[in-house]
Order: structure tokens, then C-alpha cells, then sequence
């Protein structure tokens, strides 16, 4: 299945051509993390995830047309 990317800020650098945004080819069944480990996001990496604008997490499940959005948490006041 295929699922569309955005990264921001910083991790942009995590996408193939350094844009941001890509497509991703995922087994079906996929999870969050399966799409993380492709990526190749440092494991301790503080991050927010979003599934088509909603909270994501390591074991949500993912579909074909998904999109899904990283961008790093930010901390400050």
C-alpha cells in the first residue's frame, strides 16, 4: 500500500530528496512504527505523528491513501 509523508522543521532531511514530502510503500497491515523503522527516524527522536490530522501512535494502524505528518516536538515558553 502506498501512503503519503510530510515531514517539518528538521526532519526533512529524513526524506528521500530532502523535501519533505514522499510517497511510502508499506506492507497492508502496517503500523506507525513499520513506516518509522523506513524512515530511518532515530528511535529516542521526540516526535508528534498525525494520520490523516488525528494523534497517531507507534501501533496505529495505517491504509492505503493515509497520510501521514512528523514534525518535532517543541519545547519553550
Amino acid at each position: 500500500m502506498r501512503i503519503h509523508v510530510t515531514l517539518y522543521s528538521d526532519l526533512k532531511s529524513f526524506a528521500p530528496d530532502g523535501s519533505g514530502r514522499f510517497a511510502l510503500n508499506l506492507p497492508t497491515g502496517a503500523t506507525l512504527q513499520d513506516a518509522l523503522i523506513l524512515i530511518a527516524l532515530p528511535e529516542k527522536r521526540a516526535i508528534t505523528t498525525l494520520i490523516n490530522g488525528k494523534r497517531a501512535f507507534p501501533e496505529s494502524l495505517l491504509k492505503a491513501g493515509d497520510t501521514l505528518v512528523l514534525f518535532p516536538e517543541i519545547c519553550g515558553g
